[in-house]
Parts: C-alpha cells; structure tokens; sequence
C-alpha cells in the first residue's frame, strides 16, 4: 500500500513538473512573439504612414510650385512686353518723313559693334491710311538689300564730322552687310519695318556721328553708344 501512495506521488510530482515546464515554455514562446510583434510595429507603421502623407506633401509642393511658376512666368511676359512698350516710345533718337507720303523714318540706335564697325538701327513706318509700296523690284539679287542700303550711287551712308569722312556701307563677298526684305515690299496702315546697315567704325575719340538715309533728311549729330 505504501508502495503504491509512493508511485501515485511519484507520479503527481512528476505530472506537475511537466506542467510548469509546458505552461513557462507557452509563456515565454508568447513573450517572445509579443516583443517581435512589439518591435515590427513601429517599421510596419512607419512606412504607411510615409507612404500616405508624403504623396500628399509632395501634391502640395507641386501645386505651390506650379503655382509659383505661372505667376512668374506672367509676370515676366508682362515686364516684357512693358519693357517693349517703353523701348518704343523712348527709344527713338529722331524722326524724319520719308519721301514716300506717310512714310515716316525713325532713327533708333547707333552702336559700335565687333570688328570695328558701327551699326545703325531704324524704323520705318506707315502712318497713312493705305497700303505704300517701298520696293517694288523683284528680279534682280540686290532687291532684297535694297531697302536697307539703297539704290546704286544712292546708298545709306554715314559721316565721321570731325575728322571729315564718309563711311559707306561694309561689304562681304560684294554684297551689303544690311537687313534684307523679301521684295516686291508693301507695308500696311499701322504697320513698320525694322531695318539695320553696317558700317566701317569711327575713331574710338568720335562720339557722334551724322546719317543719311536716301529719301530722308539729315539726321546729324547723333550720339554713338558703346
């Protein structure tokens, strides 16, 4: 009998043994997939929420920045366009009619240029109510330089007063370094045309300069810009 009470405590001992073992495994086993589940946490939330609100930082940023940009691109526009606006109606050194009636010729730039020559600058404009033809060739080569530089023997030239020198129109291969026009040229009511002819640059120590444009009177004394 006491055999047998030994073997059933025997027995429960070792019964009680097996459960706290098996209960502190389970605990520790929970333990250590609760700190895992506790640590993947914040590296599974994180980039869900870098994920939702950079999109939305970045459509922010796009939006500011187009924004940004429209505007500056408009005012841009507007500076130059104003900036036009301004060149002309001050930038006009002098005005003479044409030998056309209507015709108006404005002067707006004389300016020393590379390879010592001097470049001149003009307007011409139709202030009339009709249509004026200004060239009416169209066969010949020269039709297209003729406007700029003039008729043969009847070109644009300048004229260096203080040392007494005329300056014709510089030329490359024969022909005249000037603005071309595709011919027969009319211009309509309202309308211009800007020209430029080069020429031969005076003496650094001459500061103006007269020109004479065919069809036009003198226009003297004019101021060289650097």
């Amino acid at each position: 009998m006491n055999l047998f009470k030994g073997g059933l405590g025997l027995l429960a001992s070792n019964f009680l043994i097996a459960c706290l073992l098996i209960g502190c495994s389970n605990d520790g086993d929970s333990a250590k997939q609760s700190n895992e589940i506790k640590s993947q946490k914040p590296t599974q939330e994180t980039p869900v929420i870098a994920e939702k609100d950079d999109p939305n930082k970045i459509a922010i940023r796009d939006d500011i920045d187009n924004a940004r940009g429209v505007v500056t691109e408009k005012d841009d526009l507007n500076k130059i366009a104003q900036m036009d606006d301004i060149d002309d109606q001050t930038g006009v050194i002098a005005t003479e009619p044409y030998r056309i009636e209507g015709i108006e010729v404005s002067l707006l730039n004389v300016k020393r240029a590379s390879g010592d020559t001097l470049n001149v600058y003009w307007r011409m404009s139709n202030q009339s109510s009709v249509a004026q033809e200004l060239v009416k060739c169209s066969a010949s080569w020269y039709c297209k330089y003729q406007l700029a530089a003039g008729n043969w023997g009847d070109g644009i030239y300048i004229i260096d007063s203080a040392n007494q020198r005329k300056h014709l129109v510089v030329r490359a291969d024969k022909r005249p370094v000037v603005s071309t026009s595709i011919t027969p040229l009319s211009i309509e009511p309202g309308s211009s045309i800007n020209l430029w002819a080069k020429f031969p640059s005076p003496p650094l120590d001459v500061k103006k300069v007269s020109i004479y444009i065919p069809g036009v009177a003198p226009m003297e004394d004019i101021p060289i810009s650097e």
